[in-house]
C-alpha cells in the first residue's frame, strides 16, 4: 500500500512539474537581459509605411498637393538655372539675331560665281552686288573692274552699313598666307569707302566629294585652310565670320552630290534657303545686349574715369561702380544707391578685369 501511494505521488510531481515548467521558463526568459534588449528595440523598429500613413493622415489633401508643387517648381526652377545658352554667337560673344530682308537694303555682297548664283536666285533683291565669275580679292583692288564697276565706285555712289565677302575659291591653289595678304588690302579699300560698316568674311562653300578629288587645287582640304585664314581675320565685332558650310554640307563635309550639277555651284533651288540664313545670322543692336564687355586694366580704366566714364570689376556686379567725383577724388556707388568714398587696393591695381560701363573699354 505504501509502496503503491509512493508511486503515485511521485507520478503527480512529474505532472506537476511538466504543467509549470514552460511558466517557469517564460518567467525566466522574460526577464534576462537580451529579452529586455530585444524589447526595447522593437519599440523603435516600426515599419516606415506604418510612420508614412500617419502623417498622411495628419496633412490634409491640399497641403499634399501644394507640397508637390512646390516640388515640381523646385525642379523646374533648377533645371531652368542650368539650361545652357544654346544661342550662336561670333567669337566676340555678340548673338546672331534674326532679320528680314529689308536688313540688307543697304549691303554690298563681293563675290565670285557663286555670290552671282545668290545674286540671281536668292531673295535679297535690294542688296547690291560686285561679282563675277572666277573673281578673287587680287581682281578687286586696285581700281581693277569688275563686270564694268569698280569698288570705289560702288562706294561713290552710295553708303553701305554692312559689307559681305565670300573670296577664296579661286585661290585655293595660292598659299594661305598670300591670300591673307590680298584679302587685308581688300579689307583696307572696304575700310576706306565705308568705314562704319560692319564686315561679314564668308567662309568659302565646300565642293563635292567627287570634284575635291578630281581638282586636288580646289579640294575641301585646301578650302578648310583658306576658311581657317578668313576666320582668323575675324573679330567678331567688326569683322565677323559666317560659316555657311554647315547648311549644306553631308556626312563627309561635303557638297552633297545631288545638290550640285558641277559639284560646286548649288542648284538654283538651294538659293532662297542660303538667303534665308544669312537673315537668320545678323548682328543688330540686340546682339550686343548680352555680349560681355571687354576687360581692361587699372591703367586704362584710369584713363576713362578721367574721362568720366563709370567702371566696374567684373565680379561687382551692375549695380556697383567708381567715378570720378567733383573733387577729383575717386568715389564708389554702392548696391544701395549710397556714394562713398573709394580707395583702391593693391589688388584692383592689378587687377585685368575692369570693364566700363560707358564706353567700348577703349581708353583712347
Amino acid at each position: 500500500m505504501r509502496k503503491n501511494a509512493k508511486y503515485l505521488y511521485t507520478g503527480l510531481l512529474c505532472i506537476s512539474f511538466l504543467i509549470s515548467s514552460p511558466l517557469i521558463i517564460g518567467q525566466v526568459l522574460k526577464g534576462s537581459p537580451d529579452a529586455r534588449v530585444s524589447k526595447a528595440y522593437a519599440k523603435y523598429e516600426e515599419p516606415s509605411e506604418t510612420v508614412a500613413e500617419s502623417i498622411e493622415e495628419i496633412q490634409s489633401p491640399e497641403e499634399t498637393e501644394s507640397s508637390e508643387l512646390s516640388e515640381t517648381e523646385s525642379e523646374t526652377e533648377t533645371e531652368s538655372e542650368t539650361e545652357p545658352d544654346t544661342r550662336e554667337k561670333t567669337k566676340a560673344g555678340l548673338v546672331f539675331v534674326e532679320s528680314d530682308p529689308s536688313y540688307f537694303d543697304d549691303a554690298l555682297f563681293i563675290g565670285d560665281s557663286r555670290m552671282e548664283d545668290l545674286r540671281d536666285y536668292g531673295t535679297l533683291d535690294n542688296a547690291d552686288y560686285l561679282c563675277a565669275v572666277g573673281l578673287s580679292t587680287y581682281k578687286v583692288t586696285g581700281g581693277k573692274y569688275v563686270e564694268g564697276e569698280t569698288l570705289a565706285g560702288k562706294f561713290y555712289d552710295r553708303d553701305y552699313s554692312k559689307i559681305y565677302i565670300m573670296l577664296g575659291l579661286n585661290e585655293c591653289a595660292d598659299s594661305a598666307e598670300s591670300f591673307r595678304i590680298n584679302m587685308n588690302e581688300l579689307l583696307d579699300e572696304v575700310r576706306e569707302g565705308a568705314p562704319d560698316a560692319l564686315i561679314y568674311l564668308m567662309s568659302n562653300l565646300h565642293v563635292s566629294w567627287e570634284s575635291s578629288i578630281e581638282n586636288p587645287s580646289e579640294s575641301n582640304e585646301r578650302l578648310n585652310i583658306i576658311n581657317q585664314a578668313i576666320e582668323e581675320m575675324t573679330d567678331g565685332k567688326n569683322i565677323i565670320y559666317l560659316d555657311i558650310n554647315p547648311l549644306f554640307d553631308d556626312e563627309d563635309g561635303c557638297l552633297p552630290a545631288d545638290a550640285s550639277g558641277d559639284g560646286v555651284h548649288p542648284y538654283a533651288t538651294y538659293y532662297p534657303e542660303w538667303s534665308d540664313w544669312l537673315c537668320q545670322h545678323t548682328i543688330t543692336e540686340k546682339s550686343y545686349e548680352s555680349a560681355p564687355l571687354p576687360e581692361i586694366d587699372f591703367g586704362q580704366a584710369v584713363e576713362i574715369l578721367k574721362q568720366g566714364g563709370h567702371l566696374s570689376r567684373k565680379d561687382w556686379g551692375e549695380e556697383v561702380w567708381i567715378q570720378l567725383g567733383s573733387s577729383d577724388a575717386i568715389e564708389m556707388k554702392t548696391s544701395d544707391n549710397r556714394i562713398i568714398p573709394w580707395t583702391a587696393s593693391q589688388e584692383d591695381m592689378l587687377a585685368e578685369d575692369w570693364v566700363s560701363l560707358t564706353g567700348n573699354g577703349d581708353a583712347s
